[in-house]
């Protein structure tokens, strides 16, 4: 029942005369309540609904001070913000949130001392949020849904066993009403704690399955549960309401889920009920019901409180007997190794077992399995022994057979109502006979231990349990045994009270202890073995199906054909299936793009329902081979339980699959093949436990981990030894099935329930290392490991016979030591220090790092024994390996110094940073990391509005910047600063947590700033602030040489100090003008325009003056000019002459070389006739590659050849003694 509510649950604490009367009167109050709160009907379905009780909570708080002399209008604290709530309209004395807290908090006392006592109501309630929360979406209005189902109830009922005080158990039925909705009639439970009128979506379509339902529309409503998870809102409608002579047309809401239907105010007010009539009707079905089975089944189950003891249970008056073959080897396993660290807790675990009498230790035996300690996530250990190795390979199994599903529900044939009762720790409430004990003994790092209970893992066990088990409940009329779950019925409900006491009665004469928590009492229906059971009869489990009813459209080419390879497995069962398919098929023709429409949905789903039908699923059968297929995709995995029929074909059972999670997505694809193992047999467990079954996956690896006849692999993963023990508790046979033979398996995992949630895997360590043998290492052992080793051997015969002339790569290490080396019985001595053969340098390592010690602790202590090849290396990878010493590293030496990139442009990059609380406020700094110009904005709080309402005043300033770097700060990382960030298109950088190096600009402005405050005396903040900025922007910086304000600005602040410098540029002036005077007394200035032919200065091989004409000027007083081949050049005015007439020079010298990199340069203007000349070698043109010189028109004249003067050249005589 909602805490709090004026609902029908008040009625318990008056008298019963008084009840119908109270109840008139509450429903008139409500009825008024509605009307003042009402002022417009529903006008469609999607309408939003207000709470009255916040409406009439409202009305009755006259003002914001609780005053009762003015007016809330008039008073004086209206828009005051509250301290309690935060909202705006009244103080903290007149706030009713606060009031309402203080209430929830004395009633939850109030419940918490009523669940003490052992009372629990439960109630199925629709009730107004009142939550101050704000909404996603400001359209929804939020309504809280209370449904809390219990998992042990009878028929709605809760109860409590245990010690009680005095105070029966009991619970209020709901008040009903039977209405008729368009022809229908439901049930209503009344719910005045909310203004909504719900039904579930199941009754909603059991009520109209017969003709149309009526249509829903989408409703923006938000619904809550009890714990504030939401609801789904199906949709709304508003149907037909007839109640006796009364009818109206009234809004429905569709939720969800499953649940009683609820009547809420909204329909009260328009309907007159008759709540006499409804209160003498419940009051008379509850009579009998309370009387006869309440108060009988806790009497029942208080009579019997020892069967529900929280301790191990022992079986009395039989013993459990293992029986071997006579002709069997004893087989006894070494202890597996317990590291260092887990010992205390393999110890701890030990004597708890020793404690309890579940084991006894002892000095011989003849059998031994290794034990598997895992940890489980309360930090205590589970040992587990590992008799794959040991009992189950040699023993003769239990024949007893396994009762058949079909025997057991014959049994239950007549039962009305069902108890579901789970055994304790079922297998270690049997005691094991004397001669048993022995096979079971586990060697462990303390000694042999034998199991004085029958232990889990071992084969006959459950058919030893089933035959115990039934045995002691033989007799007893409708009532079932299925190895640890008995299930108990009645032809009536006297009856079925009758054999539930008889049973309990039975185990409580054995010793035997039942989990509380898994049973269920007195059910209208329950699940067993794979069925849900009612007094109807058997039907099949929604759960087993659910896989392919609910299984998602295919979104690509490869789930549709893997959902066809698994249509296809099963062919022969499916009449019509190609004619079903073919639109399917076009899909997956060439050339056809995928595109899925209403065609290809109508034969998806006809072709599920025909995998769902009973064409192709069958009953489970005891004398049939059971099949499990088990596969797993990168994001799902999926389950088919199956029967092996006559021919060899498989029929289902049922269908399995889910999603995985974000971290099981993450594991490798043999962890995810063998999660699809363990998925399956938790799922159809019931089906598989006791039963030899085979497992099929098309993942070979897994053949040899899972391997029955092997042990628990050693070096797997924890997670796949934990399941390895796991799978020990059942007997199978895992068989390698190639991928396109396991189609049924495969489509299950490519289509699995999205919205099916993985259980959540349980946190827990199988430590089980097997390391080199404890004993420790002495001469005998280095001598056998010498003669065996490879290298040693050699060594050893080198020693005693003489080293050859030349030895391989490997000895030499060995050779270059010949002189020092010797042999003492049978070891090879390096001086005083053995030389460690190669099998026994890890364990060396081992126990030389045992004590976690350092490199050179370690290597000193080496050295002072033994000697290897690259023994220093090997000492130092042990360190570099070891995970506990990683993690208790020092810090590595800080990196070498990257700076930020120094930004070319003012506030291309700016680094913020807050300073404080620094004399009493908090300061916002931005730096500008070209110009190390500073901003510094003192705030109250550093919060992500106060921080973007002061970047939005910078950047008007200087605008908006490419980058900015700040740290982790919460109202850098908000993700309303983050939007603020994209939205003006600035790149946020920020730092590695916990390194604030990286913000290095603005941290050392922080320090400045700190510093230079501290320093300012007297004045107001604001003055000490602007004195220290201003200062600090004349400055110039260490890192840039220049002021902030001169590189921000192009320009120096003027300051007080500038009325002292000497003016400069007036003088620099005088200066140059002087200069030109003097220098233009006998000068003029010469100029050239484009086009024009001149000649210009050649500096290279050939005539001094070349002819050339001006493309342009390139400055003042130079030009851009192009020669005869169609090269540039420029060349200053001095450079430069007029050419009066087009003059074409002769040819020049043939033997002037012409530059092989010559490239004439294209001009963007049309060509110039210029006179050919030949080719020139110039500075300027040494990147050009040479250009064939245009052929001179017949008409134009020729060109004189240029002559040279022919004089013989000899080298000079200091370079006679060289040879050309």
């Amino acid at each position: 029942m909602m805490t709090g509510s004026k609902g029908v649950s008040w009625l318990k604490q008056i008298s019963p005369l008084k009840r119908l009367w109270g109840l008139q009167y509450h429903m008139r109050r409500q009825i008024k309540m509605l009307k003042i709160c009402r002022q417009a009907s529903l006008q469609n379905a999607t309408a939003s609904i207000k709470d009255t009780r916040n409406l009439g909570h409202s009305k009755r708080a006259k003002n914001g001070c609780k005053g009762t002399r003015h007016t809330a209008a008039e008073c004086k604290y209206k828009r005051e913000k509250c301290h309690a709530c935060g909202k705006v309209g009244h103080i903290a004395r007149a706030c009713r949130s606060k009031i309402k807290t203080n209430q929830d908090k004395h009633e939850h006392k109030h419940q918490k001392r009523e669940n003490k006592q052992g009372s629990r109501y439960h109630s199925h309630k629709v009730y107004d949020t009142e939550e101050e929360k704000k909404s996603e979406d400001d359209e929804l209005e939020s309504f809280t849904l209370n449904c809390i189902n219990s998992e042990t109830k009878l028929g709605g009922k809760v109860y409590k066993v245990g010690r009680q005080t005095g105070v029966d158990l009991k619970k209020v039925e709901p008040y009903t009403v039977k209405l008729k909705l368009d022809g229908q009639k439901v049930d209503f439970e009344i719910d005045t704690g909310c203004c909504l009128t719900v039904m579930s979506k199941g009754t909603f379509k059991e009520t109209w399955k017969s003709t149309k339902h009526p249509s829903l529309k989408h409703a923006k409503i938000k619904m809550e549960t009890y714990t504030g998870d939401s609801v789904e809102v199906i949709g709304t409608t508003r149907v037909k309401v007839q109640y006796r002579q009364q009818t109206l047309k009234l809004p429905l809401i569709v939720v969800k889920g499953d649940g009683p239907s609820l009547l809420g105010r909204g329909w009260l007010e328009e309907i007159s009920l008759d709540w006499r009539e409804i209160k003498n009707r419940c009051q008379a079905e509850r009579v009998h019901k309370v009387k006869a089975t309440e108060n009988t089944l806790q009497q029942v189950l208080n009579g019997h409180e020892n069967v529900f003891k929280e301790e191990l249970g022992t079986l009395r008056g039989t013993k459990a007997t293992v029986r071997v073959k006579s002709d069997a080897s004893p087989r006894f396993f070494r202890p597996r190794s317990v590291p260092f660290a887990m010992r205390a807790k393999v110890d701890e675990e030990i004597d708890r077992l020793l404690r309890e009498n579940i084991i006894s230790p002892v000095k011989y035996s003849e059998w031994a399995a290794p034990v598997v300690p895992i940890l489980k996530p309360t930090g205590t250990v589970r040992l587990c022994g590992d008799y794959k190795l040991t009992v189950n390979t040699v023993a003769s199994l239990e024949q007893y057979p396994i009762p058949k599903v079909e025997d057991l529900f014959t049994a239950l044939s007549g039962g009305k109502q069902f108890t579901k009762l789970d055994m304790s720790h079922a297998y270690q409430q049997i005691l094991l006979d004397e001669e048993s004990k022995k096979y079971v003994t586990v060697n462990t790092h303390r000694g042999l231990f034998t199991y004085n209970r029958l232990p889990f893992g071992v084969a006959s066990a459950p058919a030893i349990f089933q035959r115990t088990m039934e045995n002691l409940l033989k007799g007893i009329p409708l009532v079932v045994v299925y190895l640890d779950d008995i299930l108990v019925s009645g032809k009536d409900e006297a009856d079925h009270l009758k054999n539930l006491t008889e049973v309990l009665s039975r185990l409580e004469e054995a010793g035997l202890r039942l989990k509380r928590s898994k049973c269920e009492f007195m059910q209208e229906e329950v699940e067993y073995l794979g069925h849900k059971i009612d007094a109807q009869g058997l039907h099949p489990v929604q759960k087993k199906v659910e896989a392919i009813l609910n299984a998602p459209a295919p979104t690509n080419v490869t789930e549709l054909k893997a959902y066809l390879g698994l249509l296809n497995y099963y062919n022969k069962f499916l009449p019509n299936l190609a004619t079903l398919l073919a639109p399917l098929h076009e899909l997956l023709r060439q050339n056809v793009k995928w595109s899925w429409h209403r065609r290809h949905e109508e034969a998806f789903e006809k072709s599920k329902r025909l995998l769902n039908s009973a064409d192709v699923l069958i009953h489970y059968s005891a004398d049939k081979e059971l099949v499990l297929s088990c596969d797993a995709s990168p994001y799902g995995v999926g389950a088919v339980l199956s029967h092996k029929m006559e021919d060899g074909s498989e029929k289902p059972l049922g269908f399995m699959s889910r999603t995985l999670s974000p971290a099981e997505k993450k594991y490798s694809q043999l962890d995810k093949e063998a999660l699809a193992i363990i998925f399956g047999l938790k799922k159809f467990h019931k089906y598989l436990f006791g039963r030899v079954f085979k497992i099929y996956t098309d993942h070979k690896p897994l053949i040899s981990l899972f391997n029955m006849k092997k042990p628990i692999p050693q070096m797997g993963s924890p997670r796949v030894q934990r399941w390895a023990v796991m799978l020990s508790a059942y007997e199978y046979d895992i068989v390698y099935k190639p991928g396109k033979s396991h189609a049924n398996a495969d489509a299950l995992s490519r289509l699995p329930l999205p919205e099916t949630t993985p259980e959540k895997e349980l946190v827990e360590q199988v430590l089980m290392m097997d390391v080199l043998d404890d004993a420790l290492l002495d001469t005998r052992q280095i001598k056998r490991w010498t003669a065996t080793d490879v290298i040693l051997s050699q060594v050893h015969d080198n020693i005693l016979k003489g080293w050859p002339a030349k030895t391989d790569a490997h000895l030499q290490p060995y050779r270059q030591r010949r002189m020092e080396l010797s042999v003492r019985d049978g070891c090879v001595l390096w001086g005083a220090r053995v030389v460690i053969p190669t099998k026994g340098r890890d364990k060396i390592l081992k126990l030389l790092h045992q004590t976690h010690t350092g490199m050179s602790k370690m290597k000193g202590l080496a050295r002072s024994y033994f000697w290897w090849p690259c023994m220093d290396e090997s000492i130092e990878n042990e360190v570099k390996l070891c995970e506990e010493c990683q993690k208790h590293q020092k810090s590595p030496p800080t990196a070498p110094l990257h700076p930020w990139e120094w930004p070319e442009t003012p506030w291309s990059r700016i680094h913020v940073d807050y300073a404080g609380p620094f004399l009493g406020e908090m300061f916002l700094l931005v730096v500008d990391a070209h110009s190390k110009w500073m901003d510094i904005y003192p705030v109250k709080s550093a919060t992500s509005q106060v921080t973007i309402e002061k970047l939005r005043q910078s950047f008007s300033v200087f605008g908006l910047p490419k980058m900015l770097v700040s740290d982790n700060g919460t109202c850098f990382t908000s993700a309303e600063f983050e939007t603020f960030m994209k939205q003006n298109g600035i790149d946020h950088v920020r730092s590695a947590p916990f390194h604030p190096s990286t913000n290095g600009l603005a941290e050392r402005a922080v320090q400045t700033f700190k510093e230079g405050m501290k320093k300012i005396k007297g004045d107001t903040l604001q003055t000490k602030l602007s004195r220290f900025l201003f200062s600090y922007r004349i400055t110039p910086h260490a890192t840039t040489g220049l002021s902030p304000a001169e590189l921000m600005m192009s320009r120096r602040l003027r300051s007080a100090f500038d009325p002292l410098m000497p003016d400069v540029k007036t003088r620099v002036q005088k200066k140059q003008l002087k200069q030109k005077e003097i220098h233009d007394t006998k000068k003029t200035l010469r100029s050239f325009g484009p086009g024009e032919n001149v000649f210009v200065r050649n500096y290279s091989y050939g005539p001094k003056w070349i002819p050339a004409v001006v493309l342009g000027s390139s400055g003042p007083v130079s030009y851009n000019v192009s020669i005869g081949n169609g090269g540039t050049m420029k060349r200053h005015v001095d450079q430069v002459r007029a050419r009066l007439q087009d003059i074409v020079p002769g040819e020049l010298d043939a033997g002037l070389e012409q530059r092989k990199d010559w490239e004439p340069v294209a001009v963007d203007k049309a060509p110039l006739s210029v006179d050919s000349v030949p080719p020139l070698q110039s500075e300027e043109t040494h990147d050009l590659p040479p250009v064939i010189l245009p052929q001179v028109p017949p008409e134009s004249p020729v060109a004189p050849v240029l002559q040279r003067s022919k004089r013989e050249r000899h080298s000079p005589s200091h370079l006679k003694d060289f040879v050309r």
